[in-house]
């Protein structure tokens, strides 16, 4: 019984097998005829396709299917026009360095590009082409925009740039060099080597774009990175003015006298060192007092009004004054003088120790904006 069953077993499995070589080769010959059937149509579509980009082709992210070279040019000189003119640019941290594209001889390769792309959208096996064809999936291209450039003015570009981008560390400080004042962030000290600057220049350029981030090899970090400054006071001796801040914040503005040119008015960062309120006047030797007394104790004849602050330079005061018409001008004896109403109203803002920058002139201030004062502690 054992061996009638196992014989059984295996001229079913020897029917299976023949059913399944059978149903193969009936679905082979199938193909086969639906192949042949559809082969002449596929031949001829793909021949009458020729001279045109065949579906699924793009440039530059553009869509050109079922264009012809010319077409896809004229698509590409429209549709990239903003991008053609744009600059290349250096980036590093939240600084950009610019050129444009007349300066380094930038320009995209149209014909160029188009040629490229087509050769790469035609250079599929016929066998494969149509197969594609007849499963409805062309193959995807997309070209990236192809750039020409004077390599010799693209590193000179590069080389010019170095040394902003190589930069020592710059602390945070108060700019008030422009005669207005303005919180300047803290920056990194930067090393970055030229050559792999320009290597990344090649590498963005070659695969169409022109924004680089700059490889920086070496930080050195500002040992100042905030300005813990409140209140202070600029002095304009250009516009004879003078501003009360809050950080970049003006709070107010006076008009003000300021040093003749005979005795100027000290110009740097200083502070406030002393506060008065009814302030004696007291004769100190210059040649201007010879003809005046020892003191003049306050009131209204005292030529410091009712107010005075100190400064640590010069001895140089911020007063009232009662010749209201030097206000304006450069005549003072190097003291900042002020309105009466004005100096009072100020005098309750101020504090001893305030720091008090006086400039030259707006855009000429005449000392470096940037150095830490030496009496302020670090942050």
């Amino acid at each position: 019984m054992h061996s009638n069953s196992a014989t059984y077993r295996s001229i079913v499995w020897l029917g299976e097998q023949k059913s399944y070589r059978v149903t193969l080769l009936v679905g082979v010959a199938f193909l086969a005829v639906l192949m042949l059937a559809v082969c002449p149509f596929l031949l001829a579509n793909d021949a009458s396709s020729f001279g045109s980009f065949p579906d699924g082709s793009r440039i530059a992210g553009l869509n050109v299917s079922k264009l012809s070279k010319d077409e896809a040019i004229a698509l590409c000189r429209k549709e990239l026009a903003a991008q053609a003119a744009a600059p290349l640019e250096l980036k590093v941290d939240n600084e950009n360095y610019v050129v444009s594209p007349a300066e380094v001889g930038l320009a995209i390769d149209y014909e160029g590009m188009v040629s490229k792309a087509y050769q790469q959208a035609w250079h599929v096996s016929l066998p494969e082409r149509m197969i594609r064809r007849f499963l409805g999936k062309p193959r995807k291209v997309d070209a990236p925009a192809l750039l020409t450039y004077d390599k010799a003015k693209v590193g000179a570009f590069v080389l010019g740039a170095m040394p902003d981008i190589n930069c020592k560390p710059r602390n945070a400080y108060i700019d008030v060099s422009t005669g207005s004042a303005a919180i300047i962030s803290p920056r990194d000290g930067r090393e970055s080597d030229p050559a792999k600057v320009l290597t990344a220049v090649h590498k963005a350029l070659e695969g169409g774009s022109r924004t680089v981030v700059v490889p920086v090899d070496k930080r050195t970090p500002p040992e100042i990175t905030k300005v813990a400054v409140g209140k202070f006071l600029l002095v304009n001796q250009g516009s004879h003015t003078l501003k009360l801040y809050n950080g970049d914040n003006m709070l107010a503005e006076y008009p003000v006298c300021v040093g003749s040119p005979q005795y100027p008015t000290v110009i740097g960062q200083w502070k406030i060192v002393q506060m008065e309120k009814n302030p004696t006047w007291y004769n100190r030797g210059s040649t201007w007092a010879d003809n005046m007394p020892a003191m003049i104790p306050p009131g209204p004849n005292n030529p410091l009004g009712p107010r005075a602050m100190a400064l640590n330079g010069g001895g140089d005061l911020i007063h009232g004054t009662s010749d209201t018409g030097s206000i304006g001008t450069s005549s003072s004896h190097g003291c900042v003088r002020m309105y009466i109403s004005d100096v009072t109203a100020l005098y309750e803002q101020c504090f001893v120790g305030m720091p008090v920058y006086i400039i030259k002139a707006s855009g000429q201030p005449n000392f470096d904006c940037s150095r830490h004062p030496f009496w302020w502690g670090k942050e």
